[in-house]
Protein backbone atom coordinates (compact mmCIF):
# COMPACT_ATOMS: atom_id res chain seq x y z
CA UNK A 1 0.00 0.00 0.00
CA UNK A 2 1.27 3.48 -0.88
CA UNK A 3 1.70 5.29 2.45
CA UNK A 4 2.39 8.64 0.79
CA UNK A 5 -1.27 8.92 -0.23
CA UNK A 6 -2.09 9.33 3.49
CA UNK A 7 0.66 11.89 4.12
CA UNK A 8 -0.32 14.55 1.59
CA UNK A 9 -1.65 16.99 4.18
CA UNK A 10 1.37 17.17 6.49
CA UNK A 11 0.94 13.86 8.33
CA UNK A 12 4.14 12.24 9.66
CA UNK A 13 4.90 9.26 7.39
CA UNK A 14 6.29 7.17 10.29
CA UNK A 15 3.08 7.61 12.28
CA UNK A 16 1.05 6.82 9.15
CA UNK A 17 3.00 3.58 8.67
CA UNK A 18 2.30 2.51 12.28
CA UNK A 19 -1.39 3.36 12.01
CA UNK A 20 -1.92 1.67 8.65
CA UNK A 21 -0.27 -1.51 9.95
CA UNK A 22 -2.53 -1.57 13.02
CA UNK A 23 -5.75 -0.64 11.22
CA UNK A 24 -5.20 -3.01 8.28
CA UNK A 25 -5.34 -5.92 10.71
CA UNK A 26 -8.86 -4.83 11.68
CA UNK A 27 -10.31 -4.23 8.21
CA UNK A 28 -13.07 -6.50 6.95
CA UNK A 29 -13.20 -7.87 3.38
CA UNK A 30 -13.91 -5.03 0.95
CA UNK A 31 -12.97 -2.37 3.49
CA UNK A 32 -10.24 0.15 2.66
CA UNK A 33 -8.67 3.14 4.37
CA UNK A 34 -9.77 6.45 2.85
CA UNK A 35 -8.07 9.07 5.03
CA UNK A 36 -5.93 9.47 8.15
CA UNK A 37 -5.71 12.65 10.23
CA UNK A 38 -2.93 12.91 12.81
CA UNK A 39 -2.77 15.19 15.84
CA UNK A 40 -0.01 17.81 15.82
CA UNK A 41 0.42 19.71 19.08
CA UNK A 42 2.23 23.08 19.17
CA UNK A 43 5.31 21.53 20.82
CA UNK A 44 6.74 18.15 19.85
CA UNK A 45 4.08 15.46 19.47
CA UNK A 46 5.74 12.13 20.17
CA UNK A 47 2.63 9.94 20.42
CA UNK A 48 -0.15 11.68 18.49
CA UNK A 49 -3.79 10.64 18.56
CA UNK A 50 -5.39 10.09 15.17
CA UNK A 51 -8.61 9.49 13.27
CA UNK A 52 -8.70 6.96 10.45
CA UNK A 53 -11.62 6.80 8.04
CA UNK A 54 -12.46 3.69 6.05
CA UNK A 55 -15.31 3.14 3.64
CA UNK A 56 -17.17 1.28 6.44
CA UNK A 57 -16.00 2.72 9.78
CA UNK A 58 -14.18 5.38 11.73
CA UNK A 59 -11.22 4.48 13.97
CA UNK A 60 -10.24 6.91 16.73
CA UNK A 61 -6.78 5.95 17.95
CA UNK A 62 -4.94 6.99 21.10
CA UNK A 63 -1.41 5.81 21.84
CA UNK A 64 -1.01 4.93 25.53
CA UNK A 65 1.67 3.57 27.85
CA UNK A 66 4.48 5.43 26.07
CA UNK A 67 3.42 4.04 22.71
CA UNK A 68 3.46 0.42 23.83
CA UNK A 69 -0.34 0.17 23.71
CA UNK A 70 -3.06 1.68 21.57
CA UNK A 71 -6.67 2.39 22.51
CA UNK A 72 -9.17 2.31 19.65
CA UNK A 73 -12.74 3.57 19.59
CA UNK A 74 -14.31 2.12 16.45
CA UNK A 75 -17.69 3.06 15.04
CA UNK A 76 -19.59 1.82 12.01
CA UNK A 77 -21.30 4.56 10.01
CA UNK A 78 -24.67 3.38 11.35
CA UNK A 79 -23.50 4.36 14.87
CA UNK A 80 -22.48 7.94 14.01
CA UNK A 81 -25.01 10.73 14.32
CA UNK A 82 -22.77 13.58 13.17
CA UNK A 83 -19.34 15.19 13.22
CA UNK A 84 -18.35 18.65 14.35
CA UNK A 85 -15.10 20.55 14.34
CA UNK A 86 -13.93 23.84 15.75
CA UNK A 87 -10.94 25.66 14.34
CA UNK A 88 -8.71 27.00 17.07
CA UNK A 89 -5.35 28.78 17.09
CA UNK A 90 -3.14 25.67 16.89
CA UNK A 91 -5.38 23.38 14.88
CA UNK A 92 -8.89 22.04 15.14
CA UNK A 93 -10.86 20.06 17.66
CA UNK A 94 -12.73 17.26 15.87
CA UNK A 95 -15.72 15.74 17.66
CA UNK A 96 -17.48 12.55 16.60
CA UNK A 97 -21.07 12.41 17.83
CA UNK A 98 -22.41 8.85 18.17
CA UNK A 99 -26.11 8.01 18.57
CA UNK A 100 -25.37 6.48 21.98
CA UNK A 101 -22.61 7.16 24.48
CA UNK A 102 -20.37 10.15 24.91
CA UNK A 103 -19.02 12.39 22.18
CA UNK A 104 -15.36 11.70 21.38
CA UNK A 105 -12.97 14.53 20.58
CA UNK A 106 -9.39 14.82 19.44
CA UNK A 107 -7.79 18.24 19.51
CA UNK A 108 -4.82 19.71 17.65
CA UNK A 109 -5.79 18.15 14.32
CA UNK A 110 -4.26 20.41 11.64
CA UNK A 111 -6.96 22.57 10.05
CA UNK A 112 -6.56 21.15 6.53
CA UNK A 113 -6.84 17.60 7.86
CA UNK A 114 -9.90 18.52 9.98
CA UNK A 115 -11.68 19.94 6.95
CA UNK A 116 -10.93 16.81 4.92
CA UNK A 117 -12.12 14.60 7.78
CA UNK A 118 -15.34 16.60 7.87
CA UNK A 119 -15.82 16.11 4.10
CA UNK A 120 -15.11 12.37 4.22
CA UNK A 121 -17.32 11.73 7.24
CA UNK A 122 -20.23 13.82 5.94
CA UNK A 123 -20.03 12.01 2.57
CA UNK A 124 -19.85 8.59 4.26
CA UNK A 125 -22.85 9.37 6.47
CA UNK A 126 -24.81 10.59 3.46
CA UNK A 127 -23.93 7.45 1.47
CA UNK A 128 -24.91 5.25 4.41
CA UNK A 129 -28.28 6.99 4.75
CA UNK A 130 -28.93 6.68 0.99
CA UNK A 131 -28.11 2.96 1.08
CA UNK A 132 -30.36 2.51 4.11
CA UNK A 133 -33.27 4.28 2.35
CA UNK A 134 -32.75 2.20 -0.79
CA UNK A 135 -32.80 -1.00 1.29
CA UNK A 136 -36.03 0.08 2.99
CA UNK A 137 -37.65 0.84 -0.39
CA UNK A 138 -36.73 -2.63 -1.62
CA UNK A 139 -38.51 -4.17 1.37
CA UNK A 140 -41.75 -2.40 0.50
Amino acid sequence: MNMEQFAQDGQDIKIIEKLVTKVQDMLTPGEKIDYIAVQKKPAVTILPDSITISNKRIFMCEFTKLGLATDFEIFGWQDIKDIAFKEEIFGSKVTVIPFTGENLSIDYIPKVQARKLYQYIKAALENYKKAELAAEKEKI
